[in-house]
């Protein structure tokens, strides 16, 4: 038997680029293929990427500028038209493994961007995005949204880091908005219902009221941020009815408001109601007696933040004020029947908001 013979294969495995670490990566200025009424567009549109991926973080970038430099040096296109072959060639000479160009066109009034990263190892196309826009004011939110998208960030994911982003920075807000009251004696009427609230990373601080209207409230509150979407919040209020005689109450609230997309706020409040006053016409007074029920005052509210920094909001609030405590003259009547005080507030506003330094 002749001697063994022992063989040794070496195979040399790369992973696909995107797979790696520390992708080098350089951005050339996008081609132009017709004006779109913003001077050197191409060049512009390449700086708003290269600022927007440096700030992702996903891959390191190579300054624009010293790769245009590269490229004239060895007569290469700026214009973003670069073929595989010329990718690969830069890829070898300058120790870059992807370029991220693209072009810009309008047609009609809608103002198109497209991005593409190419390997430079063979010219493969990586990934591609694109966007669309009908005013040029918005072009560059709507790079901002491409760069990311090449980074594999979606823009429903972008607008909702962005709006968490926005709520980590200190705000103050104030608003009003028109309500419309009622109870169970069957009085009803309008009001104005007013609003100021400070939103910060923690959580939120608010005043809210009707100081206008036959029933008239006013309610102080904080919630604390559990995380990105949900908060646990406690309010303490005054409700006073003065659509027949008076009667009044304070309450005690507890809940939890949600963002199930950050810039859409729900909010739910349920509490007891601890008593309160009745003052009639002929200065009769007595008490109230509690209300321990946990929803006997309650509120949800529903809210949309706008990009104009206006928050519009729909609330709705109801308080069992309450029975009376002791015997009432026999000759009294009231409209109440049973003597408990129900109440609702229905409103719709809007609040405007201000950063805070």
């Amino acid at each position: 038997m002749g001697p063994l013979l022992l063989s040794h294969c070496s195979i040399n495995y790369r992973r696909p680029l995107l797979a790696q670490e520390d992708i080098d990566i350089a951005v050339v200025e996008f081609e132009e293929k017709n004006g779109i009424g913003l001077e050197n567009a191409g060049r512009i549109v390449a700086e708003w990427t290269v600022t927007e991926l440096k700030r992702v973080g996903k891959y390191r970038i190579q300054e624009r500028l010293l790769l245009n430099r590269v490229l004239e040096e060895q007569q290469l296109m700026l214009s973003g038209v670069i073929d595989s072959d010329q990718a690969v060639e830069i890829g070898e000479l300058y120790g870059v493994d992807a370029l991220v160009t693209g072009s810009v066109m309008q047609v009609g009034a809608t103002i198109s961007v497209t991005g593409r990263m190419i390997n430079v190892r063979n010219g493969e196309v990586l990934k591609t995005a694109s966007i669309s826009t009908t005013e040029l004011s918005e072009l560059e939110r709507e790079i901002v949204i491409l760069a990311n998208a090449l980074c594999d960030i979606s823009r429903n994911q972008w607008e909702v880091r962005e709006d968490i982003a926005r709520k980590d920075i200190g705000r103050l807000e104030v608003g009003a908005g028109l309500g419309y009251l009622w109870d169970n004696a069957g009085y009803s009427g309008l009001a104005v219902q007013t609003m100021v609230r400070y939103r910060d990373s923690w959580g939120q601080l608010w005043v809210d009221g009707v100081p206008l209207g036959g029933i008239l409230n006013l309610e102080g509150g904080a919630a604390f941020n559990l995380g990105p979407f949900w908060a646990l919040a406690v309010s303490y209020g005054l409700v006073s009815d003065n659509l027949v005689d008076y009667a009044s109450s304070t309450y005690l609230n507890f809940g939890v408001i949600a963002n199930p997309r950050s810039n859409i706020e729900l909010g739910i409040m349920l509490g007891p109601s601890p008593g309160g006053t009745l003052w009639t016409e002929d200065n009769w007074e007595v008490e109230l007696s509690p209300d321990w029920n946990p929803i006997a005052n309650y509120s949800l509210w529903a809210g949309y933040q706008m990009q104009d920094d206006l928050f519009l909001f729909v609330k709705f609030a109801g308080t069992e004020i309450g029975g009376f405590q002791e015997d009432v003259p026999e000759n009294y009547w009231h409209p109440f029947g049973d003597y408990e005080f129900i109440t609702g507030r229905l409103s719709i506003g809007g609040l405007y908001s201000f950063a805070v330094e």
